[in-house]
């Protein structure tokens, strides 16, 4: 029984955590396709968006199929003021702390489902990366 307690601790930690970074994103990226006039900007934060909505509706569907409960969605702050060089700067820590909360689900995980998840999503997160990275530089 204790083992069943802790598989829950550790799995429903990283869907909490998993889940509020992956709305932040979502917001964030709905905020920049509103204020941003860079096409390249929109491109990426569009591509975020769509990723992030397909972990998080992954994800909640793994949890409820599981009983487990459902993440609680954070409510960002989108009164605050916008520019293209936050959002990316933003984006690119918010995207390595993912990267290194999926890793370590993958690797450290009890619940192999939620570990496959987590391995199936790394590439995407690595790709958002790439992109925000590529955006920075230009």
């Amino acid at each position: 029984m204790a083992y069943a307690a802790d598989q829950l601790a550790v799995d429903s930690a990283f869907i909490r955590k998993a889940e509020q970074t992956g709305e932040q994103a979502i917001v964030d990226a709905r905020f920049a396709l509103k204020m941003s006039q860079n096409s390249d900007v929109k491109d990426a934060a569009r591509m975020l968006r769509n990723d992030g909505i397909t972990a998080s509706r992954r994800l909640f569907a793994l949890a409820d199929a599981k009983g487990w409960p459902s993440p609680t969605l954070v409510t960002a702050d989108t009164t605050r003021d916008y520019s293209d060089y936050h959002f990316i700067s933003w984006q690119i820590r918010l995207q390595q702390a993912a990267i290194a909360l999926y890793q370590a689900e993958a690797d450290n995980g009890v619940d192999t489902e939620l570990q496959a998840f987590a391995r199936e999503s790394l590439p995407v997160l690595q790709r958002g990366l790439l992109a925000l990275r590529s955006l920075r530089s230009s």
